[in-house]
């Protein structure tokens, strides 16, 4: 049963949405993913461009160890440049994918994951694939894991295009792991998943000061600081 704000209002669900390499490495493809989110229903809570260290890929694999990991992560755009977040590290398990699948289709990969010092032996901790920036976006609706998750189509490319040719796959996916986003599959999943990608958002505290003013009253995108914020109430002169 959905939680109920004040007045019986459903409160407002968070999720977590990525913007993959593949997507953030092309300037156009990255605002038209961005516009098709301001054109949905939902609300954009937080935004950030980053590039992730160790500890904070390590902490994220835990959720992603399985096939999961291949669906959102994989060799990126090339390193750093003007105007361009620093490459970003992305944790995979060992043996995660072979030279047959998609890693032997980049230009200049190693032979193998494990060559070029990209792997460890069996048993070591995940290793660490190169990568390039992502965005990351904390969206807000009554259902915003199912809404964000409709927006991003298939994560199999090719249905996508057939199913959902106006989703953002079907628009911009490449193949099943250059698939441009990645969507939290829960409510529990998300709230994990926000807690790697923005460690000093407070949820509580969110759902105390900022949810209502969002879920209640009027809203207006501010395109400073990328989100969404409570339209302020007119002054009682204007009223008049």
């Amino acid at each position: 049963m959905a939680a109920l704000g004040r007045g019986g209002a459903r409160l407002l669900q968070l999720t977590l949405a990525l913007i993959k390499p593949d997507a953030v490495a092309h300037p156009l493809i990255l605002e038209a993913i961005h516009e098709q989110i301001l054109s949905s229903q939902l609300l954009i809570v937080r935004v950030r461009d980053l590039a992730w260290r160790r500890e904070q890929c390590q902490r994220f694999y835990q959720e992603h160890a399985g096939g999961r990991g291949r669906e959102w992560a994989g060799p990126g755009v090339g390193g750093a440049g003007p105007g361009r977040v620093p490459a970003l590290s992305v944790c995979l398990p060992q043996g995660a994918f072979s030279t047959s699948g998609w890693w032997s289709s980049w230009p200049g990969s190693p032979a193998s994951p494990g060559e070029g010092g990209w792997g460890g032996a069996p048993g070591s901790p995940p290793f660490l694939a190169p990568s390039g920036p992502m965005r990351a976006y904390i969206l807000a609706h009554e259902d915003a894991v199912q809404l964000w998750r409709t927006l991003m189509g298939p994560t199999k490319v090719f249905r996508a295009r057939y199913v959902a040719p106006d989703s953002i796959r079907g628009r911009f996916g490449l193949t099943d792991t250059r698939n441009t986003t990645h969507g939290s599959d829960s409510a529990a999943s998300a709230r994990r998943e926000i807690a790697a990608f923005f460690p000093d958002f407070d949820e509580r505290r969110w759902y105390q000061e900022e949810e209502p003013g969002l879920r209640c009253g009027p809203v207006y995108y501010d395109p400073e600081g990328g989100v969404h914020c409570p339209r302020p109430a007119a002054p009682a002169s204007d009223l008049a």
